[in-house]
């Protein structure tokens, strides 16, 4: 029989107490074990997806008549809208406006407050967010007639001729970079309107056809002080000049490149009525020739297109782009409507009378009908996108109001119509990023 050992119990109990511990150490480690996998489960957060960016970005600027006036609204879509029947689906910009697009920013001009605000668009949920305001108050810029020619993305131009200004801007930073006083343009008229409106960038010339002698009401007219004017400022010299020449005239506002350095300048559309109404004679200029300017600025005197001399132009509506050594135009012709009874009531003539439009071979002057821009009264060219041209279209309805389209020109004589848009005039277009 063994005898109690106060020895033996206390090795006992020191292993027991050795056991003890180890069993808490084990289940102390299971426990914050399991701390941490539940830790882990509750607090790893799961990041979300990134949003893709959109491939292919279009603005465009649709003008909606109003009992107060026309409302501009911007769009911005994957491609070009089949049509604008909802205006809800875009930003209204207000009235006034003047919408363009560079790189993938949108400019707007406001004529009221005499402002230029770039807006910037989102690459995944095509929001608009405004990136910068420029103001021109200060300098006197006050001129509905905005059209920025745009250099780079720090360098840009915007003319107000009738104000004696060239602005230059830094389209990034939306600056003011200098501003240039040039000769004020005056009209030579009584009764005329003055200005310029479109710019056109020529090598390192920013050109700008003018309107300066076509009156508004009739009959008298100086006939000493008609002749095409354009503008032209150097953007390298910062120098500008007035180039005119007396064997048309007036000029319309809208001129056309033809790709190999060339600029083609219209005659203004009411020279067709200036004739008839004010007496003019064969030796005065002519109301319906095409002149042409060279990449410095000059006009080519080798050059003039004499419609009458081809055609039997009633009235000239407008030319839409020269391609292919061809010239394309429409005008009313002689045969086809009643010319107004008074120079006031010009505009009815192509208002109810369906216009021709033609292809003139610039060399052999040969006319043949051009069909494919047949159900178009205007042909507006306003950008040029991947290297296809893009027109504003104005066709008649059945009330003689004109509905417009955006219609894109594949080749010489193949256009796509890209939209509709009815009464709800569409103003611009642009590509903002895309292959």
């Amino acid at each position: 029989m063994k005898m109690f050992n106060a020895k033996d119990t206390k090795k006992t109990s020191k292993k027991k107490t050795w056991i003890f511990m180890l069993l808490i150490g084990i289940l102390s480690v299971a426990t914050i074990s399991c701390d941490d996998d539940d830790n882990d489960d509750n607090n790893t957060v799961t990041p979300e997806p990134e949003e893709e960016e959109v491939e292919e970005a279009w603005i465009t600027n649709f003008v909606v008549s109003t009992p107060g006036g026309g409302v501009h609204y911007l769009y911005a879509s994957e491609e070009v809208p089949e049509n604008f029947d909802d205006p809800s689906i875009g930003v209204e910009i207000g009235q006034q406006k003047r919408v363009y697009s560079f790189e993938d920013k949108v400019y707007v001009y406001d004529n009221n407050a005499k402002t230029v605000t770039k807006w910037g668009v989102g690459r995944t949920d095509l929001t608009f967010a405004v990136e910068g305001i420029m103001s021109l108050a200060s300098i006197g810029f006050n001129t509905l007639a905005f059209f920025p020619a745009f250099i780079s993305e720090t360098e840009a131009y915007a003319t107000n001729f009738r104000e004696g200004l060239v602005v230059e801007w830094n389209p990034s930073e939306m600056t003011l970079t200098e501003v240039y006083n040039v000769p004020v343009l005056e009209s030579v008229q009584e009764n005329a309107s003055a200005g310029e409106f479109f710019n056109y960038i020529l090598g390192n010339k920013i050109i700008a056809a003018v309107l300066q002698s076509a009156p508004s009401i009739c009959c008298d007219i100086n006939t000493e002080a008609m002749a095409l004017k354009v503008g032209v400022f150097d953007v390298e010299t910062k120098t500008f000049e007035y180039k005119t020449d007396d064997r048309v005239i007036s000029a319309n506002v809208r001129a056309f490149p033809d790709g190999n350095g060339n600029i083609y300048i219209q005659p203004d559309t009411d020279n067709s009525f200036i004739k008839e109404y004010f007496g003019l004679t064969s030796d005065d200029p002519s109301p319906h020739t095409i002149l042409r300017i060279d990449s410095n600025g000059d006009f080519d005197p080798n050059f003039e297109l004499n419609l009458d001399e081809l055609l039997n132009v009633e009235e000239f509506l407008e030319a839409s782009f020269v391609q292919e050594n061809k010239i394309i135009l429409s005008y009313v012709d002689g045969n086809d409507g009643l010319y107004p009874e008074s120079f006031d009531d010009r505009r009815d003539l192509s208002r109810f009378t369906p216009a021709r439009t033609v292809a003139i071979d610039l060399t052999t002057r040969e006319v043949t009908p051009f069909d494919a821009l047949e159900k178009y009264d205007f042909v507006i060219p306003y950008n040029i996108i991947d290297g296809l041209n893009y027109y504003i279209c104005f066709a008649r309805n059945e009330a003689g109001d004109f509905i417009s389209f955006i219609v894109r020109q594949d080749s010489f004589d193949s256009f796509t119509e890209l939209g509709d848009y009815g009464t709800s005039g569409a103003q611009w277009v642009g590509k903002l990023w895309g292959d």
